[in-house]
């Protein structure tokens, strides 16, 4: 799901430990039915906040480490405070790395996942403060970052120069200005392209541009104010309105080539999330109450779920399109949960659940503090390996980034 304008307004989007083949098994079951380049600082940035609205961690230099020996199923990759991360699969040999951006200055590094002794490696040293989230793109040999500076939301893109062993750091990175005041923004499937959101006299207004943020042309436009995106299918976008409890909200797709925008759901309270496929919609609504559905986009038929999960809290399988995973309250919270979420004056530790929208079971991937490892406490995001065998969060209290096993025999 996109993440920038969640973060801005303060959104944060287990004990069982279950071996890869399960998980898989549950999973793939089948159903029942202009341009500058720089190497140093720019801008002036801002104080990062906390996406709670509490006192946040004091920003801190990259510290060594190495990936934890533990084989739990829980843990650390990287100490806070983390912007944002991805999974980056080479071949010959297969290896698995995680490249993530830290808040406090903007620094990229990765790491190699599950090899003894491995380092963060750097990736580029520009220096951005306050950074407010990031996109990865192009594989995540490039970024889309978002940034304060004195007050205003900045939007630039990062391109990494190639990686080897000696001279990555000796190349300038390629960096690009998006428009300022850009309140959402999502990069396509392939990594190629991006849709970003301006307001304007009208409501909204969605641009498609190149990656890079060359080649502007205006998409769509809707009469509505508060609106986020994802890019869900590879030709189709997910649009609908900011969620407030009892609140009207509604949900379009939106053809990514041609604009044409498509009426999807209204409800109260509503948030949602499409898989790639772009065959199913999870949603939850809240009013007095608060209740999760798949919707089958084909038949518009609804189907409650048996958990109740928030869809800005959830990422969609990459190698099961099919599958969700969720970070859920542990423990009870108010319908308007959300709500006090986004003002920062609730919050309740997660487990990760996993979800087939094909045959509606559910199950339980692991909780941080329990038998599995990690710390106790809420997720802010999620993210999965193009493979299936690793996930990854940050938390949201020090913003700290945490992979999780999910392969057989890790």
């Amino acid at each position: 799901m996109p993440i920038f304008q969640k973060i801005l307004t303060g959104v944060i989007v287990g004990a069982l430990l279950l071996g890869g083949g399960v998980v898989w098994y549950f999973f793939s079951s089948a159903p029942a039915q202009e341009e500058a380049q720089s190497t140093g600082t720019f801008g002036t940035g801002g104080t990062r906040t906390d996406t709670t609205n509490a006192p946040s961690a004091p920003a801190q230099s990259p510290q060594p480490q190495t990936t934890e020996s533990s084989k739990q199923k829980i843990f650390r990759i990287a100490t806070g405070p983390v912007a944002g991360a991805t999974f980056i699969q080479t071949q010959n040999p297969t290896t698995t790395l995680v490249r993530f951006m830290r808040a406090d200055n903007g620094h990229v590094q990765e790491l190699v996942l599950d090899s003894p002794g491995a380092i963060p490696r750097a990736v580029s040293n520009t220096t951005i403060p306050g950074v407010i989230g990031a996109q990865w793109a192009d594989g995540g040999e490039s970024a889309v970052v978002q940034y304060l500076d004195g007050g205003v939301v900045k939007t630039a893109y990062l391109g990494f120069p190639p990686s080897t062993a000696t001279s990555s750091l000796n190349r300038a990175v390629d960096l690009r200005f998006l428009p300022d005041g850009i309140t959402d923004l999502v990069v396509s499937p392939d990594g190629e392209r991006l849709v970003y959101l301006l307001s304007a006299s009208s409501g909204t207004a969605g641009y498609t541009a190149s990656v890079n943020g060359t080649g502007v042309a205006t998409l769509f436009t809707l009469p509505l104010s508060e609106i986020l995106i994802e890019w869900s299918a590879p030709n189709t976008l997910l649009a609908y309105t900011k969620s407030a409890a009892g609140a009207p909200g509604a949900a379009f797709s939106i053809n990514a080539q041609s604009g044409a925008v498509t009426p999807l759901l209204f409800a109260q309270g509503l948030t949602a999330t499409a898989g790639e496929e772009f065959s199913h919609v999870v949603y939850q609504t809240v009013s007095a109450t608060r209740a999760s559905y798949t919707r089958d986009i084909e038949e518009g038929r609804d189907v409650p779920l048996s958990f109740d999960p928030t869809p800005e809290k959830c990422i969609w399988g990459k190698n099961i399109p099919t599958a969700l995973y969720c970070a859920l309250p542990i423990s009870y919270v108010a319908p308007n949960y959300l709500d006090q979420l986004h003002r920062g004056t609730a919050l309740a530790a997660d487990t990760i659940v996993g979800f087939n929208s094909i045959t509606g079971k559910s199950i339980l991937i692991a909780t941080p503090g329990g038998e599995s490892g990690g710390s106790t406490g809420a997720i802010a995001e999620l993210d999965i390996s193009p493979d299936g065998k690793y996930l990854l969060f940050v938390t949201q209290n020090d913003r700290s980034l945490w992979g999780v096993r999910l392969g057989a025999g890790q």
